[in-house]
């Protein structure tokens, strides 16, 4: 799932960065290189709104390994590469499903949590979905991003116009998003359950704007600001690391 965010897809995820901050180079590392901690032989593994990319693809997971995956639409879970889901669920992360809980190890979401309708709820079933002590990898976008901004206060279908013609994006894979609750001290504010919680703020919205280089060169002004002033509520997005 993805809006005017992060694309969902793997092949998509690093962003040309020339000419912008070093903080835009290797834009996936950080979560792949975490989830990459977590794998072992054996692992159960839940993609929440892999739909036909999954976090980690086939190639990279550990043997004996069940990848279930969760996403609101079947037709997402269906265009996965063969082999993708050892279990496919279609739903709402916001709408808990007693089958699903306690069962993982670890939870991965990649650029899905902007699309949910309470962020609050969709946290609480992540953890009871998670095994005592099982980790949940997410990274989303942030509500007081610009594209977020632009996002909220625009109709859908721009949102989509725009993405096709900035982005090169399949209109096919552009989908709502709400933002509720995407920024920091919320977010640290839903996951007070939790035993372990580290939000990572993160700023990079500049590619957005690499058709008119004076107007990306005065936006950059403000995002170094908020990146580099400790205005953790402003980031663009956010990637979340705890454990149950």
């Amino acid at each position: 799932m993805s809006s005017l965010s992060e694309p969902g897809v793997n092949v998509s995820r690093e962003t040309k960065a020339t000419n912008l901050p070093s903080r835009y180079q290797g834009w996936a590392e950080m979560f792949d290189n975490r989830v990459a901690s977590e794998l072992r032989p054996g692992i159960s593994i839940l993609d929440v709104g892999g739909g036909r990319r999954p976090a980690v693809p086939v190639e990279q997971r550990p043997e004996d390994c069940l990848y279930a995956g969760l996403d609101l639409a079947a037709s997402e879970l269906a265009a996965a590469p063969d082999g993708s889901y050892s279990e496919s669920y279609v739903g709402d992360i916001a709408n808990f499903r007693d089958d699903l809980a306690d069962r993982f190890d670890l939870i991965v979401s990649w650029q899905v949590l902007e699309h949910v309708k309470s962020l609050d709820a969709s946290i609480e079933n992540v953890r009871r979905y998670l095994k005592p002590g099982g980790r949940f990898i997410s990274q989303f976008s942030g509500t007081f991003s610009s594209f977020g901004l632009i996002n909220q206060l625009v109709p859908a279908s721009f949102g989509v116009w725009l993405l096709k013609h900035l982005k090169g994006r399949d209109p096919a894979t552009v989908f709502p998003a709400y933002y509720h609750h995407c920024w920091y001290n919320a977010v640290r504010s839903s996951m007070s359950a939790w035993s372990g919680v580290e939000v990572v703020p993160r700023y990079k919205a500049a590619d957005y704007l690499r058709f008119f280089r004076p107007l990306q060169k005065a936006y950059l002004v403000y995002e170094n600001w908020t990146a580099n002033g400790r205005h953790p509520n402003l980031a663009t997005h956010y990637l979340v690391d705890s454990r149950r």
